[in-house]
């Protein structure tokens, strides 16, 4: 698999980012404000990673797949705590890139190690209730640059842009101009160190490509730190809910009014062509 984001780029996008902080109202592994209490545990097939999911899976309960990047492309898989546990209280499945409370930092090879993963590991055995079929991959600031990365992947989905956005201009015209498939920004405002990239990314996609770009002014560390992830959480959740699930009722924070009564600020073009049959 090719991955065309240059190391100069993820180098200056993890020297770059703002701190976010220790996530807030919590302290132990679970959370989530979903029908489902989540945690965080490690798999021994995927020793980098950190998966989320909920505590007990009902048996008629399928889960889709978020694998995620973290932002300055830390390798702390628990960095976006409560995100993460928020997405997986709803019936997701979370491969996050680094193990609990690890060092160092990541590449995109590791989402592509956990897609592989999901490929031959859902829908069987101990994994009966993950679905490959219905993937997101997505990260936070340097986290997104790593999600780009992913793109050309076909048994990606969607792709969820979260504070971020091509820190070269010339590799954004280079892979942008190419996405087809559902892309979603959740960027910080002009006071968002990657509001001009998320911004001019947003623009440069194809007309025809179903896509939703949402500013919410609180800086580049967004709300993660809130419990359950805050406003940034209840988008992530309802992003995930439609384009994953086919939940109508979360489609319409992004068609209807909801995000703009949540104080997002917005722009969409093509939504109507995101289809998916309701799990």
């Amino acid at each position: 698999m090719k991955f065309p984001v240059s190391i100069h780029s993820l180098l200056l996008a993890a020297t770059t980012v703002v701190a976010i902080p220790k996530p807030q109202g919590g302290g132990g592994n679970e959370g989530g404000s979903g029908p489902y209490t989540a945690h965080y545990t490690t798999i021994p097939a995927l020793p980098d990673h950190t998966v989320y999911l909920p505590i007990e899976v009902p048996a008629d309960l399928t889960l889709p797949v978020l694998i995620w990047g973290n932002g300055a492309c830390s390798a702390d898989g628990t960095m976006f705590l409560n995100l993460l546990n928020q997405v997986a209280s709803h019936g997701f499945f979370v491969l996050a890139s680094g193990t609990p409370g690890g060092s160092g930092s990541t590449t995109s090879q590791l989402m592509a190690d956990a897609l592989d993963w999901v490929s031959q590991n859902a829908g069987s055995g101990d994994y009966a209730f993950i679905d490959a079929s219905r993937v997101s991959v997505s990260g936070q600031s340097c986290g997104g640059l790593e999600a780009y990365d992913m793109v050309g992947d076909e048994r990606v989905g969607t792709i969820g842009i979260f504070n971020s956005g091509f820190l070269d201009e010339g590799e954004a015209q280079s892979v942008v101009p190419g996405i087809t498939k559902p892309t979603f920004y959740f960027l910080g405002g002009e006071s968002d160190i990657a509001y001009p990239n998320g911004e001019r990314d947003y623009t440069l996609l194809p007309e025809g490509t179903p896509t939703w770009k949402g500013n919410l002014p609180v800086g580049h560390g967004g709300t993660f730190s809130d419990p359950d992830a805050g406003k940034f959480g209840v988008a992530a959740v309802n992003y995930l809910l439609w384009t994953l699930k086919g939940d109508t009722t979360a489609a319409e924070f992004f068609t209807g009014q909801g995000a703009e009564g949540d104080g997002w600020s917005v722009e969409s073009k093509n939504l109507e062509a995101i289809e998916v049959a309701p799990l």
